[in-house]
């Protein structure tokens, strides 16, 4: 009977949730996506990002990029198993990691590198974690350019195929964040196996979990 009415409990907690989430709109999503970058911003304009604020913004936006794009990547498997749906808001999550993306690569090109384009060509060169994360930056971008109705419609069947590539973009963002300090962190090598976890799930048919 206990087990029977904390099981009830749990399905009405997951119906509510899904009657919530039926009422959120894109807007939403985009809006709160934008926190990091306020607190961001506001932590810069206070004074709270150390002796060397240039480097903590180009790192906050990055780490921001990823987890982002790690939250993307959740919402199909997430979807499947609670049967809360929120693949349209999938699009959203993908754009705004991308935004953080730009945001992230603008501040090492004209904050931290200041457009030295020797040296930018010496560290795409020789720096294999900034190589590693141009390679990813640069798969991202027809993933960008082509989340919309209308690449939808013109590539068809290929437009699944082409964004795939978010696959080994992420994994090779994954190893940009792990390489960018000069010891392995934690916070790098957590993140890095949740994004292997991720793409494992691929190889699985999942099914919704009977009790939500």
């Amino acid at each position: 009977m206990h087990k029977a009415t904390k099981t009830l409990n749990i399905k009405n907690i997951f119906d509510f949730i899904r009657m919530s989430v039926r009422r959120l709109r894109i807007w939403h999503i985009y809006a709160s996506l934008l926190i990091p970058l306020l607190f961001l911003t506001y932590d810069l304009l206070s004074g709270r990002l150390g002796i060397d604020p240039m480097r903590a913004v180009e790192k906050s936006l990055g780490v921001s990029a990823i987890y982002i794009l790690i939250l993307t990547l959740c919402i199909t498997p997430f979807s499947i198993l609670t049967g809360i749906n929120l693949i349209r808001f999938r699009r959203a999550f993908g754009l705004m990691s991308f935004f953080y993306i730009i945001l992230h690569f603008s501040t090492w090109l004209f904050l931290d590198m200041q457009l030295r384009w020797a040296e930018i060509v010496e560290s795409l060169t020789r720096k294999p974690f900034i190589v590693f994360g141009m390679m990813g930056f640069l798969l991202l971008v027809p993933l960008a350019a082509t989340s919309n109705n209308y690449s939808i419609k013109i590539l068809g069947k290929y437009w699944p195929k082409l964004h795939k590539l978010i696959y080994p973009a992420i994994i090779l963002g994954g190893v940009h964040y792990l390489m960018m300090e000069k010891t392995l962190q934690n916070d790098a090598i957590i993140t890095f196996i949740i994004i292997i976890i991720l793409i494992s799930l691929r190889f699985f048919k999942l099914r919704k979990v009977n009790w939500l």
